[in-house]
Formats: C-alpha cells, structure tokens, sequence
C-alpha cells in the first residue's frame, strides 16, 4: 500500500506497477470523491425543487377498495343520488332551545348557505322538514344532514370552507360539524400538528444521541446529510408518482421517518467499520475500500431485503397502503445509494478530521471497549452467557414472546371513526351527541342502490324494503315504494329515490357503523333475496367497514407469502445458509406477533387507556398491516448487521461458537445505538392525540428495541449454539451461486 497517499486529501503519489490497475478497480466514490459529492449536491437541489411540492400532488384517504361492493355503492348514489347518502353533519346547539327565533334563523341561515355551494346537497334537516328525529331529546340541539361531492381531497376542501363559514364553537346559538367528512379533517389536522409537537421532541433528542453515538459533532453530522439527501429525492419520486397515480399523503409521513432512520443504521454501520479499518492501521482509502467490501456488501443486502418487503404492500387493492410500497423501495434505494457514494467520498475528503470536536477520548486506541476484543465486548459477554444455557434461555424469552402475543387470540379489527380523536375534539363530540340524543341519524344509514329496477319495480322494491325492515337493529327502511317498519308498511311512496332504472333504499338503524354489530347488520341485510334478479349495490359506512376489513384479510396472505419469500431469497444468498433464512423469518414473526398481542392489550382492551389518552376500540385495520410491514423490514436490517459480522467472523476462523461472540461483540453496539435513535423517533408519537398514530409509533419502537435486545441479543446466539456448524450448510450450487453473487456485490 505504499503507493496510496498518506492524506486522503493530498495528491496520489506517482502510479508504481499495478497501481493505475488497482486505482480503477476502486469504488467511484474512492476514486472522484469531490465529482461525487458535488453531483451529491445538485441532486439535492434538484430533487428539493420537486419534493416541495410533494404533498400537494398527494391525496387524502384511500382505504377503500375501489372495486367492492360499498365503492361501487358509493359512486353511483354519487352519479345518481347526490342527495341520499349524508357525509357531513352539522350541529346547531341552543339553551333556549332549537326551535327558538335566534337558533331557527341560524338554522335557515346554513341551509341557504348549504344549498348555494357547488358540490352541497342536503340530505335532510331539522330547520326545513321539522323531522322529530333530527331533533335532540332534551330540545337543545338539532342535526342538518349534508353530502359533499367529490373524491377526498374535494370533499376535504369543501368541507374545510364550510367549516370555516359557518362554525361556531361558542354565543347563543353554536354550530360544530361532525360525519366522516369532518372525522377525516380532523384526523389530518390533528395528526400534522402531533407531527410537528413529536418532531420538536424527538430532533433534538436524536441528534444528541447522534454526537454521542458517533463520538463527535462531524461524524454526527454525515448520517443527517445522508438522511436529507434520501429523503428530498424521495418526496420528488413521489411528487412524480402523484402526477401519474394515487399516493397517500401520508406517505411523506413514512418518508421522513425511514429515510432518517435507514440513513442512520447505514451511516453507523459503514462510519464504525471505517473506524475499526483505520485502527487496525490502514490509510483513509485502503480502510474505505475495505469497509465498501464488508459493511457496503451489507449495506447492499439489507436495503435489498428492507425494499422487499415494504413492496409487499403494493399487493393491497388501497392506495393508503400502496403508497407506502412506493415510498419505502424509494427511499430504501435512495439511501443505500448515498450509503455507498457520497458517504464514503465525505469520509474520504474530511479524513482525521471526522474526530474533530469528537467526545474526548484515547484516539489513539479508540474507547476502552473498542479496545477490547469483540468477544469480551458487552454483547459479546452477553452471547457467551446465552450459549452457556442456550436452550433455557431460547425457550425462556420465546415464552415471554408468546405470553405477550396472547391477547392475538381475541383481536377485533375496524376502521378509523371519531374514537381514534381526542374527547374534546369537535367531530368526536357531534359523533357523541348524535348517538345519545337522536333517534335518527342519516349519516349512519346504509344505502342500497338498484340499477336495474325499471320503473321502480313497485311491487318487488316493496316485498324487498319489507323484508328488510324486519331484520333485527333494522329501525326503518325508506323506499320509492313506500317506508317500512318491522316488516310492515308505515307510510306511501318518497319522491326523489329513483333516477332511470335506478333505485336506492335508505336502511335507518340503532348500531355503531365500524363495530361487529355493523358488521353484522351488513352481513344480514346482503343476506336477505333480491327479487326479480336485481341487482343491489350495499354502501354506507357500516358496509365500507366489512368491505375493508374484508379486502384487507383476503390480500393479506399474499402479502405476507410474497415477504417471506424474498426474505428467504434474499437472506439465502447473503449468508449462503438453508436454515439461517428459516430462522430469521420464524423469530421475527414471533417478535412481532408478541408486539401486536400488546398493541391490542392497550388500545382494543383498554389497559394503560387511562395513562395513554385512548379510547379502546377496535384496531384500525390499516394500522397492524402498516406496523407490521415497517417493523418486519428493519428487523431484517439488524438481521443483516448480525448475521453479515458472524459469517465474515465464521469464514476467517471456521469457528461456529467463537464467530458468534466475536460477531455480536462487534456488531451489537451498532445495532442497539441504531435501535435507540428510531425508538425515540417512534415513541415521541406517543404524545399524539390519535390513537393510530400512538398505535404505530409505539408499536414500531416496541419492534425495534424487543428485536435489537431479546431477539438479536438472546434468540439468534442461542439458536447459532444449539445448531453449530449445520447452522451455515447449503448445497454446493448454491454456495457456489451466493459466493458469486457476494463477490460482485462487494466489488460494486
């Protein structure tokens, strides 16, 4: 090595033979570090001209299947019934009561404002029809039921305009708004300012820990360079992705926090090889293509997996839950590719200086663990406990896991209504109001559409608007054909509810929309016969929320087929190992399975309710498919950190239990720095008044930390002890096959 310079930033010396040869063969980044890093820069410009606009071409909403029966529901009362299916509820309050001369000009004041909106239809209310049923009990309050046109993102705007008009939160006569309409406008804007409360909170704590974990203010500073350089090109993917399909907004969400943490974990694991290249005596270049060869090959391989199985999500039929496949294999490949360029080529040019205003320490030595070898390091202490009693201890955290995965067995799934909201919160107090003190209430109804019902069909539509009044929780049914109660006729025929040969049924009822009482009142009424052969579309929230749970379930075991498929790929050509793959996806599915168990111990039964500011309810569908997928990606990151040190451990000395300490001796403080930095990112969201949001956040910290400390720290080591050898034998083709395909990857 006597030909490569001394200072990464001085001029190479003079070619000696082979070195012209060696010198291409090097990395781009070891070879035009300053090209690199100003090619670095403009992407950023670049990209963070585009990502400004990123959440503008975004849309709001997407959990519904667009091809299920409640969206096909949904369109055509859109196209033919604009007026039959409420999405927005208004509340006028009055202590002198709803029929007093202030409260009732309020009310005709909204409804001249209501009709005169493009968009806005009324559907029903107190101040035009004097409908008892829309009139609270004790006489104070009154509803006024409205549908807003339009796809999210046009009945989000609709709605916020009214709002903004016609709410008042307070005086003699108030108006708050509720519905789904107003439930979803909530949500957003309670969720993006949580997000900027959790990010005061969690930026200053993660960069703290990042001066302390990389042991100066310089090398604290590159993982942020990498985190920004992922995620201003990833919101302009996004952007682009938006012009062309449907992306979430919040799918930014995931951007953010993924491109920071994987900028992290890579940015750590490539900084501490570089820095152990270094003691071990090599100049900044040799040291940098040593570390491309060993943590880049990782680094390559675990963004490869984590990619993987985030694409998995594209199997779901909701853009809410595909946006996130687009968004994780973005920023997924966006990061390695600044892991393994402009990373290396900063290290490169700054040199020595990365230890400049470091924490002080022995430089010369490193700190005095580093100075140990890796075995008699923590982790490594701790591994060489483990394989004292590796299966007691196996089977003692396994247990644990499966105690804590328990409350599994009586999960109830949903989706989001105004319980996932703060008391207080406006929609969530309409929502409450209208359940204890009205006896009817539009927005809950479900919506039955015929489109083949010449003429109306009078005599079938009656026989059928007859039996389905006499299903149980069935309060009314109202029909072109007359309106029915409990199996009998109650009233002649409603003008307005036919269009062509198109019919639509209006089905009142007495149970909450997204529970198993909803559930089942779908379930009965889809059961009931259609006469003639008709054909009838079942929409309202009620059915959204069977349709989804149902599109969800029925697409869910594709996904998780296809995710453990390619990690088994994947994972077998990495480590050139039959069961090692096995095991991974075997412990993770445990590891997570315990951490959804306690997601639904706190937020479906109601334990530390009280402590969190939740209210038990259901578990939103999305939310464990979403947390699951994210958690199942990164545990397969520190998969790769462990698994990748032991091997190179393993093929030097050939010793299996040896490799294991020295192995998880090194790659352990790696692993539990990273862990900590996203886990307080993930659990600052506890201090978010949506429940998904606490649900997520700290379901995915709770991932990471039982993955870094039970499973990596006990699980795998005990596993490695008890199989030894075995634990690393393939086939000869595919050793042959993963000793190629290593080579290549680390010769990138």
């Amino acid at each position: 090595m006597s030909s490569m310079p001394t200072s990464p930033v001085a001029a190479p010396a003079p070619p000696g033979p082979g070195t012209a040869e060696h010198a291409r063969r090097l990395p781009l980044a070891l070879r035009r570090p300053r090209w690199v890093l100003w090619i670095s820069v403009l992407f950023l410009v670049l990209t963070g001209v585009l990502a400004g606009g990123a959440s503008a071409a975004m849309k709001n909403g997407g959990f519904d299947d667009p091809a299920s029966d409640s969206s096909q529901a949904t369109q055509l009362l859109a196209a033919k019934f604009p007026a039959s299916q409420a999405n927005l509820v208004l509340l006028v309050q009055s202590h002198a009561g709803v029929d007093a001369p202030q409260a009732t000009a309020t009310g005709k004041r909204l409804l001249a404002t209501l009709t005169s909106t493009p968009g806005v239809h009324v559907v029903d209310s107190y101040f035009a029809t004097g409908d008892p049923g829309l009139r609270s009990r004790d006489g104070h309050s009154a509803l006024t039921t409205v549908n807003v046109s339009g796809d999210e993102d046009a009945v989000a705007r609709t709605t916020t305009k009214l709002h903004d008009e016609l709410a008042r939160a307070s005086g003699p006569v108030a108006v708050r708004f509720g519905g789904i309409a107003q439930v979803t406008n909530d949500l957003t804007d309670q969720t993006n300012n949580d997000l900027a409360t959790s990010e005061g909170i969690a930026l200053p704590l993660t960069l703290i820990l990042l001066f302390f974990v990389f042991r100066g203010v310089v090398a604290a500073l590159l993982p942020l360079f990498i985190g920004v350089l992922s995620i201003s090109g990833s919101l302009a993917v996004l952007y682009g992705l938006g012009q062309a399909t449907s992306v979430s907004v919040f799918a930014v969400n995931l951007t953010t926090a993924l491109g920071l943490g994987l900028a992290v974990d890579y940015s750590l694991l490539i900084v501490s090889r570089y820095r152990e290249e270094r003691a071990g005596g090599l100049e900044a270049r040799p040291a940098l293509a040593a570390t491309l060869r060993t943590a880049g090959r990782t680094v390559v391989f675990s963004g490869a997996i984590v990619a993987a199985v985030l694409s998995t999500l594209v199997v779901f039929k909701q853009y809410f839950l595909s946006s996130f496949a687009y968004a994780g294999v973005a920023v997924v490949a966006i990061t390695v590719l600044c892991a393994l360029l402009p990373l290396p080529a900063a290290l490169l040019l700054v040199g020595d200086r990365i230890d400049s205003r470091a924490v002080r320490r022995k430089r010369a030595a490193g700190t005095a663990a580093e100075a140990k070898a890796p075995q008699d390091r923590l982790w490594g202490r701790i591994a060489g406990g483990v394989m004292r009693r590796p299966l007691v201890a196996g089977l003692l955290v396994a247990g644990l896991l499966v105690v804590v995965a328990a409350p599994l067995t009586g999960a109830q799934f949903g989706v989001p209504d105004e319980r996932a909201l703060p008391k207080g919160t406006e929609s969530r107090v309409v929502a409450d109001l209208a359940r204890t003190q009205f006896s009817g209430d539009d927005e809950n109804a479900l919506s039955l559409v015929g489109q083949d019902w010449p003429d109306g069909s009078p005599t079938d539509l009656a026989a059928y608007a007859q039996r389905l009044s006499a299903l149980p929780h069935v309060t009314s049914v109202t029909s072109a054909a007359g309106r029915f109660q409990q199996g009998r006729p109650v009233g002649g025929p409603v003008p307005g509810l036919t269009a062509g040969a198109a019919t639509v049924l209006q089905v009142a009822d007495d149970v909450v929309p997204y529970s198993p009482a909803g559930e089942q009142l779908v379930t009965s009424v889809r059961a009931v016969p259609v006469p003639g052969g008709h054909r009838v579309y079942v929409g309202g929230l009620a059915a959204q929320y069977v349709d989804v749970t149902a599109s969800i379930g029925a697409r869910l075991p594709l996904a998780i087929g296809l995710a453990t498929l390619l990690t088994l790929v994947l994972l077998s050509l990495a480590t050139g190992s039959v069961l090692l793959p096995l095991k991974a996806v075997l412990f993770n599915a445990l590891g997570l399975g315990a951490v959804l168990g306690a997601m639904i111990w706190i937020f479906q039964d109601g334990h530390l309710a009280g402590l969190l500011d939740v209210t038990p309810a259901p578990i939103a569908v999305t939310m464990p498919v979403l947390l699951l997928c994210i958690a199942y990606a990164l545990s397969m990151d520190y998969e790769m950190f462990v698994l990748s040190r032991i091997k190179e451990r393993y093929t030097k000395s050939g010793d299996p239990i040896g490799a294991v300490r020295e192995g998880l001796g090194g790659s352990g403080p790696i692993i539990t720095a990273a862990a900590a930095i996203l886990a307080v990112s993930f659990f600052s969201t506890a201090i978010s008044g949506v429940s998904l949001a606490k649900l997520f956040g700290i379901g995915t910290g709770l991932a990471v930390i039982l993955d870094a400390v039970l499973v990596r720290g006990v699980l795998v080591p005990a596993f490695l002890k008890i199989f030894g050898a075995a634990a690393w034998w393939a086939p000869a083709p595919m050793k042959r096959l993963t000793g190629r395909i290593s080579g290549a990857v680390g010769e990138h």
